[in-house]
């Protein structure tokens, strides 16, 4: 989850157009700043003090930056000199400079400390490179003039990045704008690593889209999870995505890549600004829509989401920005501004789309959806292909040689044959039998659909057991339409929760909490009064009964009987989620046992517990949390997003210390024997466990020590556990 901090304003702006820029420092926490043409300024942004300062008499082309593998600082001046000189220098004037036979447009610090130079016509290479051939010709051994990549006189290089792709290799792009017609075309190259020049050639990309009143508002290059890609925002409020494709020319036909998301805040009609912050995440610093004021905000490419804001009174259109560490810098008007900002990377599942725990290989072909999003082809389902081979289906028909399609002839031989269904039963074996596949779907069949057609839906986070988690038909839509617009899990459940409670429909709400991974402490505790105030089954009734009796017996409650498996039934339970917990065990309280399964935040469940739960409710609750402890058979059920960690037993001993410390004035209080009664027992199942650890604990030092034993020499002293020695006191 991303957040942005409150910003502060680090130092006044003269003028923006000689404001250079911003690299980072040598010491952490601190950036370079190039102010002006002949000012440079090291600020810590903690605190906004002044670290070191200088002052020159040349006028500086391009931003300072710190050059980790010569542990100096290096500055261009005019384009064509540059100056290396260290941090305890006073007076660079008196530094040496050094002339280079190409004019330089920029220079970048790299992640992994070295410093590449940018020349105007789109070459660059390394500062030791450079330093190396600052006196060679610029004449091949062959004596050809290298052809510039770019033209200076009619192309502006603009927005420069260099990512460090995961294999190390280091990658160049930049946009370039013709002067003419302003049109925008994308260059990136891979680099060398020794000396940073390009490896083989400058891949292009145009960055344009058909109509005539379409136009780029803002485009830049994100470091994402599958690789670096093209992201783009037009006038009619679309954004585009295109992964690059290194090593190989990007097909012509791709254009601006795909559509994947809508712009409904931000003004497009003016202009913005746009920067990578990190892995898959952008920064838009844009108008407001009703032109009232500036918003900052953060938008993950690859859940489609937009999350942080941060709102300014006035909006400007010369705006700038920074990444350096974990702060944005943002330099508008006559001011530059740090916004902070944290991505926790705990709690990406809270956004919609995260619930990606089945591989889809079964993707729609991406030449069927256009630059629009509109879709080209029709896809129907009327039959379904069987895995038997051809042999099997001509038995089933009798060994006839024709298919039951109705036109009485043989299928070709490089077809595969249909199978046709006849009967609900038997759709229902096949649709079974989809389900053990690694593609959930759910078919719907709909009267609007044509004849012979059905809507097969794809679920990410169906439950294998249970089928996919779909709600009634109009909460469903509700889900959907929340999904579409972007809530996230917790705002969802805020608000679909108390509908499900007051609409009485227990099975759509234990769907909807295995069905989302992020549920908030508030309506978890709902959620949990609503279950224990359920009517209990009469089985359910008997058995707490019963366990009553035992427990003021001062006995331990015994497990429930186990029985044995029915034989007729189906090999997949039922989708109906209000089931037995066990194959073979019915468990109480299924709905309980689910919200019980939600996982939480300790501190604000422990303030909502102690808030809306009273001492009765709490005292039942603990009485069916000690059941689950000391039963083998009942236990806690996991989901989808933690059965690789979930844990039925620590998940209870969690509740069980969240109730005790949410009313621990009421159990320190009290008189009542019941009450003494069952903290013995709890305590009593707490002494077991730590006895067992004893134990184990206790065995440790004999196994290690059996491991460390080394074998004998001779077979007489075998036994090396004790020794027995003769000592002749007299």
């Amino acid at each position: 989850m991303a957040k942005l901090l409150a910003y502060y304003n680090l130092c006044p702006i003269n003028n923006i157009d000689d404001f250079l820029g911003l690299s980072r420092d040598v010491d952490p926490g601190c950036v370079i700043n190039t102010l002006g043409r002949n000012i440079i300024l090291v600020v810590k942004l903690s605190n906004q003090r002044q670290i070191r300062s200088w002052t020159v008499l040349d006028r500086l082309s391009s931003k300072v930056v710190y050059d980790f593998r010569s542990e100096r600082y290096v500055g261009v001046f005019g384009g064509r000199y540059i100056r290396c000189w260290k941090r305890d220098q006073h007076d660079m004037n008196t530094v040496k400079k050094i002339k280079l036979y190409r004019t330089v447009h920029d220079l970048f610090c790299l992640e992994s400390g070295q410093t590449l130079l940018l020349y105007t016509d789109g070459s660059c290479e390394s500062l030791e490179s450079a330093l190396k051939t600052r006196n060679k010709s610029q004449q091949d051994e062959a004596g050809n003039v290298a052809v510039p990549f770019v033209d200076p006189k009619t192309h502006t290089i603009r927005d420069v990045k260099v990512l460090l792709l995961d294999n190390g290799t280091p990658l160049l792009t930049y946009f370039l704008r013709k002067e003419e017609d302003g049109s925008m075309e994308l260059h990136y190259a891979l680099l060398n690593p020794a000396d940073l020049k390009v490896h083989k050639t400058i891949e292009k990309i145009a960055v344009q889209r058909i109509g005539d009143e379409i136009r780029l508002v803002s485009a830049c290059v994100v470091d994402g999870s599958d690789g670096p890609s093209l992201l783009s925002i037009w006038s009619d409020s679309r954004i585009f995505n295109l992964q690059l494709s290194l090593g190989q020319s990007p097909k012509r036909e791709e254009g601006v890549g795909n559509f994947i998301e809508m712009v409904h805040h931000l003004n497009v009609k003016q202009p913005l600004s746009m920067a990578s912050i990190g892995k898959d995440y952008v920064a838009f610093y844009a108008n407001n829509k009703n032109q009232d004021g500036a918003t900052l905000v953060l938008f993950n490419v690859q859940f489609k989401v937009f999350q942080a804001k941060q709102y300014f009174k006035v909006y400007f259109v010369s705006s700038r920005i920074w990444v350096v560490e974990s702060n944005i810098l943002l330099a508008f008007g006559q001011m530059l501004a740090v916004v902070p900002f944290k991505i926790s990377k705990e709690q990406l599942s809270d956004m919609i789309g995260s619930q990606r725990t089945f591989d889809l290989s079964h993707t729609i072909d991406d030449e069927s959806i256009n630059e629009e999003c509109e879709l080209l082809d029709v896809y129907a389902f009327d039959e379904m292909l069987s895995k038997l081979p051809k042999r099997r289906e001509l038995e089933a028909n009798g060994g006839d040689a024709t298919v039951a399609n109705g036109s009485g002839e043989a299928p070709p031989a490089d077809k595969p044959a249909y199978k046709w269904v006849y009967s609900e039963a038997e759709f229902e074996d096949e649709l079974r039998a989809a389900y053990r596949e690694s593609l959930p779907v759910d078919v719907i069949e709909s009267s609007l659909l044509p004849k012979d057609t059905v809507q097969i839906k794809l679920f990410n986070n169906a439950d294998v057991s249970l089928g996919p988690l779909i709600l009634s038909e109009k909460f469903e839509i509700m889900l959907e339409e929340l999904e579409r617009c972007g809530y996230s899990e917790v705002e969802i459940c805020d608000r679909v929760v108390p509908w499900l409670m007051q609409a009485n429909l227990p099975e759509d709400l234990a769907k909807c909490l295995k069905r989302y991974s992020v549920v908030s402490e508030r309506t978890l505790i709902k959620a949990l009064k609503y279950a224990l105030a359920l009517p209990a089954t009469n089985e359910d009734e008997e058995e707490e009964e019963n366990e009553e009796q035992e427990m003021e017996a001062g006995t331990t409650p015994k497990a429930s009987k186990v029985k044995p498996p029915k034989k007729d039934e189906p090999e997949l339970p039922d989708q109906h989620i209000m089931v037995e917990a066990q194959a073979n065990h019915p468990c109480r309280r299924d709905l309980l046992n689910i919200v019980l399964s939600c996982s939480f935040n300790r501190k604000p469940l422990i303030a909502y517990a102690r808030k809306e739960l009273d001492f009765r409710t709490v005292r039942e609750l603990l009485q069916h949390l000690e059941h689950l402890l000391t039963d083998p058979m009942a236990m806690l059920s996991e989901t989808l997003h933690n059965a690789d960690t979930f844990d039925s037993d620590e998940q209870t001993v969690q509740w069980m210390m969240v109730l005790l410390d949410s009313h621990y004035q009421q159990f320190i209080l009290s008189t009542e024997e019941p009450i003494r009664e069952q903290l013995q027992r709890l305590l009593t199942i707490v002494e077991r466990h730590v006895g067992l650890l004893g134990e184990l604990q206790k065995l440790s030092p004999s196994l290690r020590r059996m491991l460390e034993q080394k074998a004998q020499k001779s077979g007489r002293d075998a036994n090396q556990w004790y020794c027995v020695e003769t000592i002749t006191l007299y």
